[in-house]
């Protein structure tokens, strides 16, 4: 089972700013107090150098000019290196957080790579929501790395599309002996939001934790204590 990837918390955007805040002071030797949060709508300006993450593996954002950073929120899905190299011009929109420094912290809504023509928007969060009684059949038993069956594929009556249906952690003998390829269920539950970047070789992107799961006159219902809301 493949989960959403979550999305970055304003506390990632605080670290950030105070890493590059820690540049600055290491490397030029600036000292800063309080700072000012401005908004920012179609600014420009030209890549001077990507900065990459602690590891060195992975580009997490860009220099504009000597005192510009750019960085991204939430998950670029063909990574941040996708967007641009240095000398490419940009224009971009979002949240900056200036230091007495100078150095300023774009926390990056949109971005435009007028040179390559890649673009980033931040996505809208998506929230889980209700998954209505739905009957169809089960095509595929998934197994955890310990060998339980953990959930399974789903393909809704008069659909094509599989359903992955989340049950774990949930011991039920009486589930057990259900749990067949080729039997007809009916599914209730929550369906999780899709992920933001599906990877390559996904089956399905739709992702329903289990409340309830009939068998012919046979319901087993799970209380809400078992995990919904990855």
């Amino acid at each position: 089972m493949i989960h959403q990837p979550r999305m970055l918390r304003a506390a990632i955007l605080a670290g950030l700013i105070a890493g590059a805040a820690s540049i600055a002071v290491a490397q030029q030797g600036f000292s800063f107090g309080p700072v000012a949060t401005t908004t920012i709508t179609g600014a420009t300006g030209t890549i001077s150098q990507v900065n990459y993450n602690e590891s060195g593996g992975a580009v997490e954002s860009f220099l504009l000019s000597t005192n510009v950073i750019l960085s991204f929120p939430s998950v670029v899905c063909a990574g941040v290196a996708s967007l641009g190299i240095a000398g490419n011009s940009v224009t971009y929109s979002g949240t900056a957080v200036t230091f007495s420094s100078g150095i300023q912290s774009v926390n990056v809504t949109s971005f435009t790579n007028n040179t390559t023509k890649a673009s980033y928007t931040k996505p809208t969060p998506a929230k889980p929501s209700a998954y209505p009684a739905t009957s169809g059949v089960i095509n595929q038993l998934n197994y955890g790395i310990e060998g339980s069956v953990n959930g399974f594929l789903f393909t809704p009556a008069g659909g094509t599309s599989k359903v992955f249906v989340d049950i774990s952690p949930r011991p039920n003998a009486t589930l057990a002996s259900l749990l067949k390829v080729g039997t007809a269920v009916t599914v209730a539950g929550i369906l999780e939001p899709a992920p933001a970047c599906a990877p390559s070789g996904t089956v399905t992107q739709v992702d329903v934790d289990a409340s309830t799961l009939t068998f012919g006159s046979t319901t087993i219902t799970f209380g809400s204590g078992f995990g919904f809301g990855h």
